[in-house]
């Protein structure tokens, strides 16, 4: 995989809590922030698809949309927080 180096700025604190995230996860810095971003892009390639999505067919009902989040939490395998509306 080809990697490209880049410089960036990061506050203090966020600068800090990644360090702690990328120890805890056995990773470097940099590895660490390329996963959060890869996590990032794929969210917004997500919401981008459930946008043009409702475009054509209208938007989701709030039923949709829990069955939805409890169908994409059973397939990360991920407890999520529930989300105020």
């Amino acid at each position: 995989m080809a990697v490209t180096k880049r410089s960036v700025s990061l506050d203090d604190t966020v600068a800090e809590a990644v360090e702690r995230a990328a120890d805890e996860d056995g990773v470097s810095f940099s590895a660490w922030l390329s996963a959060a971003a890869e996590r990032e892009l794929r969210q917004r390639e997500g919401l981008q698809g459930v946008e043009e999505w409702e475009a054509d067919a209208g938007p989701l009902s709030p039923e949709e949309r829990v069955a939805g989040e409890a169908l994409l939490d059973r397939l990360l395998g991920v407890r999520r927080q529930a989300r105020s509306a």
